[in-house]
């Protein structure tokens, strides 16, 4: 449900206005509000409040100092300890006293400490991506070069040839002995299966001929790091193969340093980031209040039972310095209240539907509970099956315990284990209704199929008539229904009911909120759609149900069905009337349900069959993977497509008939969370 607002005006002396922001950030419950952009009398007096020169160098301090100590926190790798929120709680009070200059000091010392730890840590890193380039080159060079020796007077470059081109080498090793005049060596290798290695050794004074030749011969080269270019082949490949085991433990040590900086550091710079960047948020909202003479006044809303705490603990802590008002909103100010929701446990999960859309407008019913309702039974119905629930129902719960371990696991992902927790269930029951344990695995084990593949042992709670004749239903439901038209039909029916049900709700809520808003059309308009609807129910519940009584009800129900959708024209105008018409169309969108069902459980009957066929002995072993397997895909589209359906049937179906999104979200100026 939405929360009930309060809108509040906050006026104090001047003198107290820093402190009092900071009881109000502490307290974390007032939405502030704009007063520059207030209009009215209320306002008029009253002139924006603005940042002098003296502030916004405060501000500027704190976002350098913010900026710096980010910096450094983020090379740090947290301890492997989580810090409480009790020791950053202390060590963010502890900055509350200090100046600037102390915090800044602060800063300096961190950053002294860890400066050039960070520094030699990125150049190792550096180095170590840059000589991991060469690494492929020296584990095929490096053998073939640690047999040549070179002098002073002679250099030598490598080359990397493939093994279909190694004959060039004849035509090298023949040029090169004619551009040095014999005074060359080459030395020539198999280093791998496609690869041939080649060093050319030969004195220094014919350098610029060879690699002229080299290069217009368009033979590659083996590049080496620039500062190693000019030495021998040999040597500089040497050096490369030093540095690169060099590196590694050089970094670790390096890393243990950081980890140790970080043990006695990281709690005090979350918390130093965290009263950062509130000192910043705070001194960002000044812009927002107004000022009379010597008094601030800030106006905002908070929810209505937060009003009285506030006043109190304003009151007793500045002496009667500052004074709460609870004002009574205007029209238009009720149109920007922030909408706040307060759902029980077992609804809360579904707010995830606001991850989706906005949440409902302040003023409006809060329809996450008829979410809370239909999305399990709408998942369940579909998902039916005993086995694949108690699947879910692990993941769910892993889900969960790896969020609790990490004590941290996002919104998404805590809301997602909750529902999907939920689901399960209801996915548990609808599987005990159809009596199915991975598709028909039980059925099979204990051999209760008859020949035509049906349920042989079933308790029949009445008849329904298909064609005039009347066909047994009861329980396991079976959802394929070969040989018993009747169990398709009732389940048809189930499933339009439930549509029914929906988007009926939907319209009852559409109905309390226009006469809470006093909006006699709207009202009408959602009063016709429900009244087409009850029309349609009447007709075909006498066509599939109470045959005895159509002759009165088919009339009757269109009678409804067309006052309602006069009556739908009347407060909607032209687009209403058609609206309600079609409504019908919605109904079916329902049937959906049964389809997507029916597939699911085929899948998993075909998975059994399949497994079945590999027959005895070993061969059952390769059957269960592969029952285990198209079970596995069929759990994931079970979850996956029930979910859509689910959805798009809340928000398409259902939501459209009543939903008003809020333009403003509830978020009360306070503190950071210590993350």
């Amino acid at each position: 449900m939405l929360l009930t607002m309060s809108k509040v005006e906050i006026v104090g002396v001047k003198t107290q206005f820093f402190q009092v922001l900071e009881t109000l950030q502490d307290l974390g419950t007032l939405h502030l509000e704009d007063i520059t952009k207030k209009k009215g009398p209320r306002y008029a007096d009253l002139i924006p409040m603005e940042m002098d020169p003296a502030l916004e160098e405060e501000r500027n301090l704190l976002q350098n100092l913010a900026m710096r100590n980010n910096a450094i926190l983020a090379e740090l790798v947290p301890p492997k300890e989580k810090v409480s929120k009790a020791v950053l709680e202390e060590k963010y009070r502890s900055f509350q006293g200090k100046t600037l200059g102390d915090i800044s000091a602060m800063v300096e010392e961190e950053e002294s400490s860890t400066r050039e730890l960070i520094s030699y840590k990125n150049e190792l890193e550096v180095e170590m991506s840059r000589l991991s380039k060469y690494e492929p080159i020296i584990k095929k060079v490096y053998p073939l070069a640690s047999k040549v020796t070179t002098t002073e007077q002679y250099t030598s470059v490598a080359l990397l040839i493939e093994e279909r081109y190694k004959q060039v080498l004849d035509y090298i090793e023949h040029e090169l002995e004619r551009i040095t005049g014999g005074q060359c060596d080459v030395f020539s290798a198999r280093v791998d299966e496609n690869t041939h290695a080649a060093i050319l050794v030969f004195h220094k004074r014919f350098s610029e001929q060879v690699h002229n030749f080299l290069a217009a011969e368009n033979v590659n080269q083996v590049r080496l790091p620039t500062e190693l270019a000019d030495k021998p082949y040999d040597e500089a490949l040497q050096e490369i193969e030093t540095r690169y085991k060099e590196i590694p433990p050089k970094l670790e040590k390096v890393k243990e340093d950081l980890e140790d900086v970080s043990n006695r550091w990281y709690a005090t710079l979350v918390a130093l980031k965290d009263y950062l960047s509130d000192r910043i948020e705070s001194l960002n909202a000044i812009p927002k209040f107004g000022q009379s003479g010597h008094a601030f006044v800030i106006t905002g809303w908070m929810p209505s039972d937060q009003v009285e705490p506030t006043r109190k603990l304003l009151e007793e802590k500045f002496e009667g310095k500052v004074e709460v008002t609870e004002e009574l909103p205007t029209h238009a100010e009720m149109e920007e209240a922030p909408s706040a929701m307060q759902n029980p446990a077992a609804v809360k999960p579904f707010e995830f539907i606001y991850l989706l859309i906005k949440p409902p407008k302040y003023g409006h019913l809060d329809p996450t509970f008829l979410v809370a309702i239909f999305f399990p039974l709408l998942f369940g119905f579909m998902l039916g099956d005993m086995g694949y629930a108690l699947v879910l129902f692990g993941v769910a719960m892993l889900i969960r315990r790896i969020i609790k371990k990490r004590a941290s696991g996002g919104v998404f992902a805590t809301l997602f284990a909750n529902v999907l927790l939920i689901c399960s269930i209801s996915s548990f029951i609808f599987g005990l209704l159809y009596f199915e344990f991975f598709g028909d695995l039980l059925i099979r084990l204990f051999g209760w199929k008859d020949a035509a593949g049906h349920v042989e042992v079933q308790w029949v709670w009445g008849y329904i008539n298909v064609n005039g004749v009347e066909e047994p239903w009861g329980w396991p439901l079976e959802r394929i229904a070969q040989a018993n038209e009747g169990m398709f039909k009732l389940l048809l029916i189930v499933v339009i009911i439930i549509g029914a049900l929906h988007i009926g709700s939907a319209l009852v809520i559409g109905m309390i909120d226009g006469i809470k808003h006093k909006d006699r059309k709207h009202v009408i308009e959602k009063a016709g759609y429900l009244l087409f609807i009850l029309g349609l129910v009447v007709i075909f519940g006498s066509l599939w149900g109470i045959k005895s009584a159509k002759d009165v009800a088919v009339p009757l129900g269109a009678v409804m069905s067309l006052a309602g959708i006069g009556m739908a024209g009347y407060g909607g105008g032209f687009g209403g009337g058609l609206e309600a018409a079609l409504t019908f169309g919605n109904l079916l969108s329902y049937a959906r349900l049964y389809g997507i069902g029916l597939a699911s459980v085929i899948l998993a009957e075909v998975a059994n069959e399949l497994g079945a066929e590999f027959g005895s002995g070993l061969m059952i072993i390769l059957g269960v993977i592969v029952a285990a397997l198209l079970h596995t895909l069929n759990i994931a589209l079970g979850v996956l497509s029930p979910s859509i359906q689910s959805l798009r049937l809340n928000l398409v179906e259902s939501f459209t008939k009543f939903y008003q999104e809020t333009d403003v979200v509830y978020k009360p100026f306070k503190r950071s969370g210590g993350e």
